[in-house]
């Protein structure tokens, strides 16, 4: 297999994708104020749905959960029918790309994506995502950055060459007042959050290192996960997530 295969299945069934928590996801969505009892959300890059989950049960409308890997998808539909029962009608699992959403211009109330914008770019998920939301919707997103402007060399090479794109916090605010939004609240996220990914993750590195012994592709992304944890493990007090809250303003 390949390395994108290797880390899909390394991935797969893991309760959380990338570093959050039930209660950040609690907090930011109550930071929303929308207009409507029903809204339609739409979670981009969903992953298996850890926020597609939190999203329903508080909203009490529709969440549209989209990723481009049809596995994470599947296990997104075991986990809402074990969870919400006959509510899980309520999440609409979609696969494509977070870059080109089937959706046609402001017809949504929320945009919600979770540890997925860099994927795009924070400035060009912005400008990507905003057409979609109905005048006074709302667009929610986690991106990591910079907690200090001093940081290490180590670790900044380390995000140099992983995701040039990390920034500070005041950087990535002038990016969403240059994209027409206005930044109703943040906060960052804790170590505990980054904790909710990495442990369940270890236990599965360490099954994948018996178990595909042999596979240079699976060993070569265990290294890289390997080598991200021990960066936050020493370097945690310099860079974070920051979930912001955005509002596209009427007018």
């Amino acid at each position: 297999m390949n390395a994108l295969e290797a880390l899909y299945l390394i991935h797969s069934g893991l309760p959380r994708l990338g570093p959050g928590s039930n209660e950040c996801t609690t907090r930011a969505y109550r930071s929303v104020r929308l207009e409507t009892s029903s809204p339609i959300i739409v979670d981009t890059g969903c992953g298996s749905g850890a926020s597609a989950l939190v999203l329903s049960r508080l909203s009490g409308g529709t969440v549209i959960a989209v990723d481009n890997y049809r596995p994470f998808l599947l296990d997104l539909r075991g986990r809402a029918w074990a969870l919400l029962g006959p509510r899980q009608s309520g999440i609409q699992p979609i696969q494509a790309s977070m870059g080109s959403l089937p959706l046609r211009k402001e017809c949504v109330d929320l945009v919600w994506s979770e540890g997925a914008i860099y994927l795009m770019g924070f400035a060009e998920g912005l400008v990507s995502w905003r057409p979609l939301l109905k005048k006074g919707g709302f667009l929610v997103v986690s991106e990591v950055i910079w907690l200090k402007s001093d940081v290490p060399d180590e670790i900044r090479s380390y995000w140099t060459a992983n995701y040039p794109g990390i920034a500070s916090d005041a950087s990535h605010r002038d990016t969403i007042a240059k994209s027409g939004f206005v930044l109703r609240d943040s906060f960052p996220l804790p170590a505990s959050a980054w904790w909710n990914y990495y442990r369940p993750l270890q236990g599965r590195m360490r099954k994948f290192r018996r178990e595909y012994a042999d596979d240079a592709s699976v060993q070569q992304v265990l290294d890289e996960i390997e080598e991200e944890i021990g960066m936050f493990e020493r370097y945690q007090d310099s860079y974070t997530y920051v979930m912001y809250i955005l509002e596209k303003p009427d007018a």
